[in-house]
């Protein structure tokens, strides 16, 4: 029997809102080196709002968060705030393609937290193409450890973007 078989991504209770570490965040951001005006659509505790603000060439950060009282799936692009550079996040995997299709309305540059396999799926590649996005990079990043869901499957910050390009595979290094 597959090891995994049983195990979901989502925490027991359907609660699939899982934090993303500041040290984390941090490393994922300097990374990309983001510029310009940048989106937090699930911004949590706000790991990635603190990360983007300290980037010399951010000139705005917004954010989004559903416990706050601001739904990203509820607004339409251009409603709430102009079109931006980049989007970056950690999504709900419940909601990934809604979350994904959603991203593409606001931001030239999306950059989601997930297992890399997650973007393998016909309907997310359909969504991407149909928007005119591109894989641009695989970014591999070690695991958290738990309250995240430790399923043995590789975490990666995945970057996508209307530029089209190579796409390359890298590691960040960083220590859960």
């Amino acid at each position: 029997m597959n090891a995994t078989k049983n195990r979901s991504a989502i925490p027991k209770g359907g609660n699939d809102c899982i934090m993303t570490p500041d040290t984390l965040a941090f490393a994922i951001v300097q990374h990309f080196n983001p510029r310009g005006t940048c989106l937090e659509p699930c911004a949590g505790d706000g790991a990635f709002v603190r990360a983007m603000r300290c980037m010399p060439k951010i000139r705005n950060v917004c954010e989004y968060e559903i416990n706050r009282g601001s739904d990203f799936l509820e607004n339409e692009s251009g409603k709430v705030y102009d079109i931006h550079d980049w989007l970056i996040t950690n999504p709900p995997w419940s909601k990934f393609l809604a979350f994904l299709k959603q991203s593409m309305l606001f931001a030239d540059d999306i950059v989601f937290l997930s297992y890399a396999n997650a973007w393998f799926v016909k309907s997310r590649i359909n969504a991407m193409r149909e928007a005119g996005f591109n894989f641009r990079e695989f970014a591999y990043v070690a695991n958290p450890k738990k309250p995240w869901p430790q399923m043995g499957l590789q975490l990666a910050a995945v970057h996508i973007s209307r530029t089209p390009g190579n796409c390359k595979f890298t590691l960040i290094d960083w220590k859960p």
